[in-house]
C-alpha cells in the first residue's frame, strides 16, 4: 500500500520508493527499503503533550487524552482545553470515552485544572527490561504509569516498573514493538530534544524512525512510498 493510505499511529515497513531523488533524500535520514517507521497524521502531531496542574500536583497529559477534554466558555459552549489561556484555572469536562484513563491520572470531570504549558518534542532514552534501548516521545512517557507516577517524571538511572498503560487504542503498537507491558522494568537514561526535518514545505504527516527522527512530508510524497 501507499504510505499515504496507512493508518496514523501504526508501524510500517518501507518496501520501495518510486522516485529516485526521493529515495536518495530519505536515505540521507536513514530511511531505506526494509526500514520500520511509524506514521503520524499532522493533526495528531499538532496535539502537543500538556503540562498541567490539578489539585496542586503536576502531571503530563498526552495529546491522545487531552484532545477529548473540554471546558465551558462563558456562553456555555464546550471548547477544547487547547483553546484555554495558559496559566489560568478552569473546570474540566471529561467525556465518558476518556473517563477511565483520566481517573487513572487522578482527574475527573468538575476538577479545577490549569494548563501550564505545551511540552516541546522530547525523546526519553529508555532501557527496556535491562536489555534493549528505545526512544519514547513525551506523549508515550506520559501514558506509562508506575511507582505511583508517570514515566514523564521518572528518576534517571533507577528502575521504574510499569503498572498501567494509558491510551492503549492509540499507543498499543508503540508499546508492543518496544516490549513495554505491565511489569516491565524501564530505566530512564536521559532526555534529549527531539530531532525533526521538513522534506516538504507544506507537510500533511510525519514519519518517525527508531532513532527518534521526525520527517515531515506531504501527501504527494507519501504516495511515492510503498509500505506494508
Amino acid at each position: 500500500m501507499k504510505l499515504s493510505d496507512a493508518k496514523s499511529g501504526g508501524f510500517y515497513k518501507v518496501i520501495s520508493v518510486k522516485d529516485a531523488e526521493l529515495a536518495r533524500r530519505l536515505g540521507a535520514y536513514g530511511i531505506f527499503a526494509g526500514t520500520i517507521v511509524s506514521k503520524v497524521g499532522r493533526g495528531d502531531i499538532e496535539l502537543a503533550t500538556l503540562k498541567i496542574s490539578v489539585k496542586e500536583v503536576t502531571k503530563a497529559l498526552s495529546g491522545s487524552l487531552a484532545r477529548h477534554l473540554f471546558y465551558k466558555s462563558p456562553s456555555g459552549e464546550k471548547r477544547s482545553i487547547y483553546e484555554h489561556e495558559t496559566g489560568t484555572d478552569f473546570t474540566v469536562v471529561v467525556p465518558k470515552t476518556a473517563a477511565k484513563d483520566m481517573a487513572r491520572l487522578g482527574i475527573k470531570g468538575g476538577d479545577t485544572i490549569q494548563v501550564m504549558r505545551k511540552l516541546p518534542h522530547m525523546e526519553y532514552i529508555t532501557l527496556v527490561g535491562h536489555k534493549t534501548r528505545c526512544r519514547l516521545s513525551e506523549a508515550h512517557a506520559a501514558c506509562i504509569l508506575g511507582d505511583g507516577k508517570q514515566f514523564s517524571f521518572a528518576s534517571k538511572s533507577r528502575d521504574f516498573i510499569v503498572d498501567e498503560l494509558l491510551s492503549q487504542e492509540t499507543y498499543a503498537q508503540v508499546m508492543s514493538v518496544n516490549g513495554i507491558q505491565q511489569g516491565t522494568p524501564l530505566t530512564l537514561e536521559g532526555i534529549e530534544t527531539g530531532k525533526s526535518v521538513h522534506l516538504d514545505d507544506y507537510p500533511d504527516m510525519v514519519i518517525c524512525t527508531a532513532q527518534g527522527l521526525r520527517v515531515f512530508i506531504s501527501e504527494s510524497t507519501a504516495e511515492k512510498i510503498n509500505a506494508e
